[in-house]
């Protein structure tokens, strides 16, 4: 069964192990989030375990991140959970910079996933398993490369969390002076 979403996003959907696995592709964002996003309703209102395919999605906001912890905290209510698998480098930039990742919710694939085998943190990022996904991070100059292998990449993304908020907080206070 293929949920279609505006041109930006799919899902398909389909049961592996006990889990339901919903692949999401495309992008998501506030306008595609939605639609994008309503093939995990009804088995998070069931109680099931769902995992998120990422492996194919290239793109998602911090909207649609929002209505993925919604659907996971509806599926935690049922006496089930919602967990993510196989982020791309620019989805596990979101997912990093979020602090998503460091509370177990993200594995490298959705083998892991399927099986509760999870990484740890330090491991997802490291591991590469999500072609390339360190090296990419690295790349962009987000966070050097230096970090992951000293496995500080989440202290470095919560750092740097709060080094955005406190910018923006300047320039939002520097605006009200004018």
């Amino acid at each position: 069964m293929t949920a279609r979403a505006m041109p930006g996003a799919s899902a398909e959907k389909s049961a592996r192990a006990g889990c339901v696995v919903v692949a999401l592709r495309g992008e998501l964002d506030v306008c595609t989030a939605a639609d994008g996003l309503s093939a995990l309703t009804a088995p998070a209102a069931a109680g099931t375990r769902v995992v998120v395919d990422l492996a194919e999605l290239a793109f998602m906001d911090c909207y649609s991140l929002g209505k993925l912890m919604a659907a996971r905290a509806q599926a935690r209510r049922a006496g089930g959970d919602l967990v993510l698998a196989g982020p791309q480098p620019m989805v596990l930039r979101l997912l990093v910079l979020c602090d998503v990742v460091s509370h177990g919710l993200v594995f490298a694939s959705v083998d892991e996933a399927v099986s509760g085998a999870g990484s740890t943190p330090a491991a997802l990022v490291t591991s590469g398993a999500t072609a390339g996904t360190a090296a990419s991070l690295a790349r962009s100059g987000l966070v050097p490369s230096a970090l992951f292998r000293a496995g500080a990449a989440m202290r470095y993304a919560r750092v740097l969390t709060g080094l955005i908020t406190a910018g923006s907080r300047k320039r939002h206070e520097g605006a009200g002076a004018h």
